[in-house]
């Protein structure tokens, strides 16, 4: 880690008295995981702290230590005694481009993340795109920064690293998350209770939309990648939620024989768009997804969304087709990024 940036950042948690923590909107454990790991750590260096999600946490990771205090309420960024901002594993700022214009006033932004593709974007930027996770970064943030780590902390930080490594079975695991997960189940964390509510503890819904999500498996001509789908209607029938596609993409990715090198699952969103969770073994997919939809993320691991979408089967195959339009394959790139990023810039030092 950049001595610089670190030195930097134990300078702005020394002198706030009150750090606001932000997850991204894309709920999962890593964002979750350390956002919550920062929180144990700030509080017991004194300091006043309040997290924000804008989405409620999804089941599986009710069981992290802290979610309870995690607020969805936009009426706590007017809090005017907020003097430090600190957000994890959200690779672009888009989203808070909402919340940081009504807070009372301007404030150091910190940023912990693992994404190549963020545009760096805070005051200060702690971005280690080789990390297997956010929560590897803010980790070694921690260690460097020699704060002390409690139980709660650790198990915090050890679910944000063995989510997005899929239990150590995904190709951005490296041995310095390896290494981490071990010196923080020294610490107290418990590596089984992630194993029990994360990745066994699954409904009869979700193992029946996994099942529909493997019947469905083609071959997509445009992506040049075996295939998936999953329609808001499955998501009806099953009774089950967005979350509890999760990890589809990376059991694909882990079980496929060698002729398939990357896999992808569509899946239509409630805001009337269609998601892709791209996976692969040897392929850049950041950059097809990219050039494609406008997306990004890892060389092997990226996603894109499609606004204003939906899944239609076509014979044996699906396509994302425009709504109201005629079934094409999308070449839409988002385009918020940079307005965004020069509104969250105004209103951050």
């Amino acid at each position: 880690m950049n001595s610089v940036l670190q030195e930097k950042v134990e300078g702005l948690i020394r002198e706030a008295g009150h750090v606001l923590l932000l997850t991204d909107e894309r709920i999962d454990g890593d964002t979750t995981g350390s956002t919550l790991g920062l929180y144990h750590v700030l509080k017991d260096l004194g300091k006043q702290v309040t997290v924000f999600s804008p989405k409620p946490m999804p089941p599986q990771l009710e069981f992290i230590p802290g979610v309870e205090v995690i607020r969805r309420d936009e009426a706590m960024f007017a809090d005017g005694s907020i003097d430090l901002a600190i957000i994890c594993d959200c690779s672009d700022g888009v989203y808070i481009q909402k919340f940081l214009p009504g807070m009372k006033r301007r404030v150091p932004l910190v940023v912990f993340d693992h994404h190549a593709t963020n545009p760096m974007y805070g005051t200060v930027n702690i971005v280690e795109p080789k990390a297997a996770s956010s929560a590897d970064v803010v980790w070694r943030f921690i260690k460097a920064a020699k704060y002390p780590v409690s139980p709660n902390a650790a198990q915090c930080i050890l679910t944000g690293i063995c989510t997005d490594t899929g239990l150590f079975s995904t190709s951005n695991t490296t041995l310095q998350a390896i290494t981490a997960s071990s010196e923080l189940i020294r610490l107290g964390a418990n590596l089984t209770t992630i194993v029990r509510h994360v990745f066994i503890n699954k409904s009869a819904g979700a193992l029946k939309l996994w099942g529909v999500a493997l019947e469905r498996l083609f071959f997509d001509d445009t992506l040049k990648m075996l295939t998936t789908v999953i329609t808001k209607q499955d998501l009806e029938s099953t009774k089950t939620t967005i979350e509890d596609i999760a990890g589809v993409s990376n059991f694909l990715n882990a079980m496929l024989e060698n002729a398939y090198d990357a896999v992808t699952v569509l899946y239509e969103t409630d805001d009337g768009a269609v998601k892709g969770s791209m996976r692969s073994r040897s392929r850049d997919v950041a950059k097809q997804a990219a050039d494609l939809f406008g997306g990004g993320g890892h060389k092997l691991a990226a996603g894109f969304k499609v606004m204003n979408s939906t899944l239609q089967k076509q014979g044996e195959k699906w396509a994302i087709v425009k709504k109201f339009d005629s079934p094409v394959a999308p070449t839409l790139k988002e385009g918020e990024s940079p307005k965004a990023l020069t509104e969250i810039k105004n209103v951050i030092h």
